[in-house]
């Protein structure tokens, strides 16, 4: 199945396994007008990944290891990879927020509480930059 690509990744290792059948969504799937797909796993992004590349992926966690160098350059392997947004997304208060520097795959370091309007930025721009390359 080749999934459409203007879909946004959020990888939150802390989201817990969900039940289809309640509404109990992930704060960025209520926020935003796109399709999300939320994963709770390393495995469970790269398989979505595999499936399709989305224009925005979006790290969630305020732990370094959550979204380590080995993590982007697997979501990095693919072909159609390059023209890929790749954000981590922690809290202010968190001490790994200013190490992005060592995640040269990054895009980019959002720090929450982040605004409706900074994350509808990033997600228009990510999905242009889909488009143009």
């Amino acid at each position: 199945m080749n999934l459409s690509r203007s879909y946004i990744l959020v990888l939150d290792p802390n989201c817990p396994h969900r039940d289809p059948r309640r509404d109990d969504r992930h704060p960025l799937e209520a926020e935003l007008q796109y399709p999300v797909f939320v994963a709770s796993s390393t495995e469970q992004a790269v398989h979505r990944v595999n499936q399709g590349i989305p224009s925005l992926v979006i790290l969630v966690g305020n732990n370094f290891q959550d979204w380590s160098q080995p993590l982007v350059n697997q979501l990095r392997q693919h072909d159609q990879a390059p023209d890929m947004t790749i954000v981590a997304l922690t809290d202010s208060a968190s001490p790994q927020w200013n190490y992005s520097e060592d995640t040269p795959g990054l895009d980019g370091l959002l720090v929450q509480p982040l605004s409706m309007e900074i994350l509808r930025s990033l997600v228009e721009s990510a999905f242009a930059r889909s488009i143009c390359h």
